[in-house]
């Protein structure tokens, strides 16, 4: 019998997120669950006392009955499980001053890394780092504008759906275009 250690496979996975968000530009690559990397990842951030929005075609009904946690709408949410990011980082909360901590974290989808390349910025990068994220030039403006105001802002894991690849931005890094 094929069994999986879920809260094993959570802690590896929680590392690896933790590590993506530290480092960004380093690529890390998580174990699935339930034959998903995206339910891997949900697992992972998601419980009873938080809210998520799953506007992916991937079934959550097991993250519910594991997790309990419930869904909500995008301006409420604690995380946005999303295809693409158009218009999502002026949709989600970003957390207040009080409590930087209420804001939103992105994780969205994609097939693959490739897309515009970035200089990255700030905590976690030694000096600066060249690496590419599926965005376009206006994301770039729109998520420094989004993380001016530390400690709010958002951040975002990028996950490919097709081999369990992630990469993150903190809210921290700042973007130019490479």
């Amino acid at each position: 019998m094929n069994t999986t250690d879920i809260e094993k496979n959570n802690r590896e996975n929680f590392r690896y997120l933790l590590d993506t968000l530290s480092m960004p530009g380093t690529i890390k690559t998580i174990n699935k669950l339930f034959d998903s990397y995206t339910l891997a990842v949900a697992s992972v951030l998601l419980y009873s006392e938080v809210s998520y929005l799953n506007n992916t075609k991937e079934d959550f009904s097991v993250i519910d009955a594991i997790t309990n946690s419930k869904e909500d709408t995008i301006e409420n949410t604690d995380y946005l499980f999303c295809d693409n990011l158009d218009d999502a980082l002026l949709l989600v909360k970003k957390g207040t001053f009080l409590n930087p901590d209420y804001s939103c974290t992105i994780i969205c989808l994609c097939d693959s890394f490739n897309g515009e390349t970035i200089t990255l910025k700030g905590p976690g990068i030694d000096k600066q780092k060249d690496a590419s994220y599926p965005i376009n030039k206006e994301f770039v403006e729109e998520f420094n504008n989004n993380n001016i105001s530390y400690p709010l802002g958002n951040e975002i894991v990028f996950l490919n759906k097709n081999n369990g690849q992630i990469k993150s931005l903190c809210r921290t890094t700042k973007l130019e275009i490479a």
